[in-house]
């Protein structure tokens, strides 16, 4: 039975189905087997990347599962709208995206999430407390989500000691991120500065 979706998902499958687009799963980006390049990307005006305008999300999905059924939206898991890969998408209701846009936390609420789900508490407790969706909650406990776009300024002291501590008793980077949820660049940033510091001290 056909699925019900919109015009411009038809559109797309055309092109698909045509050859005249050849999306890649795997980074996002979609050849023109006319112009034989990447086609030029832009942002719409709520920053979503579309191709002859229509969102290249769209496209990435409807390359690997079909067009996108009416009453459904496309969700990009880590919150980067820019990332179309695959992976990084997913459907979700009108409601569910709704709710996952308007989940916005402070880095120490986020902390004190993962520091109480490790103490015990369920993923169901932590949504009505804070009031949110348990599938963001799940996503922000798990590091899927809120480990990009912190400000070094809003990292707490307590924090940046606790990653120079560990960076100290040989826990590398990339592990220091996923256990603070930070981005590698803040890590890094916090231990420059920290032994920025420390060598000024000595001389």
């Amino acid at each position: 039975m056909p699925v019900l979706c919109s015009l411009s998902d038809v559109c797309i499958l055309d092109k698909i189905r045509s050859g005249e687009w050849i999306p890649s799963l795997d980074t996002g980006k979609i050849y023109s087997t006319a112009k034989k390049a990447n086609l030029k990307e832009t942002p719409n005006s709520n920053g979503y990347l579309t191709v002859s305008r229509f969102p290249v999300s769209h496209v990435i999905w409807i390359a690997a599962n079909g067009p996108v059924p009416l009453g459904f939206q496309l969700d990009h898991i880590n919150g980067n709208k820019k990332d179309n890969r695959l992976c990084n998408l997913r459907l979700v209701t009108a409601a569910e995206n709704q709710l996952l846009t308007n989940a916005k936390f402070t880095f120490s609420q986020v902390q004190e999430m993962r520091r109480r789900y490790a103490a015990g508490a369920t993923v169901m407790q932590l949504s009505r407390d804070y009031s949110c969706n348990h599938s963001v909650i799940s996503r922000i406990i798990h590091n899927q989500t809120y480990t990009s776009d912190i400000p070094i300024e809003d990292v707490p002291l307590e924090i940046r000691e606790r990653i120079v501590s560990d960076f100290s008793r040989g826990i590398s980077i990339n592990g220091i991120r996923n256990k603070y949820g930070v981005q590698q660049a803040v890590v890094r940033r916090i231990l420059e500065e920290e032994f920025s510091m420390k060598k000024e001290d000595k001389e």
